[in-house]
């Protein structure tokens, strides 16, 4: 009995929250508050509410919401465009330097070391050599008539982290058995 009891006053008291929230969203004054508004707006059409619901939700016209989104869209618009002309030349050049870094050390590495320690880091140099190479056959493109970037294509072994070593060697195995099959 004392548990359904303390069940109950549970439940009340979820009910009691909920309404409350609800009252303050209420009192929330969104047409004053834009920041408020445009954050909330964005937020609901992540999770999918049409335009009427939001505005049914915070109180305000379909119309109002439909500029809010205009707005949210135009501040995407921006930053898409920093992205583009700094920040993705920025670390394309990042990524293109980092890799030659390495590149020195495994050459260091491999110079100093011998057996399989040597062997390992002459392949990580390749790897390397593959990367840049592949970065620079297929560097992100910007062009001016619009603000897309293309997606680097890059070569197969790479797009898929297949090791090209055991790709080849996978492919010469299968003309093997099929020419056993296949005399």
């Amino acid at each position: 009995m004392n548990k359904m009891s303390m069940d109950m006053n549970r439940l009340l008291e979820m009910a009691k929250n909920r309404y409350t929230e609800k009252e303050k969203r209420s009192k929330t004054n969104y047409k004053e508050n834009v920041e408020l508004r445009r954050n909330t707006v964005q937020s609901m059409i992540i999770r999918g509410k049409t335009q009427w619901e939001i505005a049914e939700h915070l109180g305000v016209s379909q119309p109002t919401v439909s500029r809010d989104i205009q707005w949210i869209r135009s501040v995407a618009k921006k930053e898409l465009k920093v992205a583009v002309e700094k920040k993705i030349p920025e670390e394309y050049h990042r990524y293109m330097v980092s890799l030659d870094e390495v590149s020195r050390h495994a050459w260091d590495i491999a110079l100093s070391s011998y057996d399989k320690t040597r062997l390992d880091a002459l392949n990580f140099v390749l790897e390397c050599s593959k990367h840049r190479m592949d970065a620079i056959m297929n560097p992100p493109v910007l062009t001016k008539s619009s603000t897309r970037v293309k997606q680097f294509k890059g070569n197969s072994y790479l797009d898929n982290n297949i090791n090209p070593e055991r790709s080849n060697h996978s492919t010469a195995k299968k003309k093997e058995d099929d020419k056993t099959q296949n005399p």
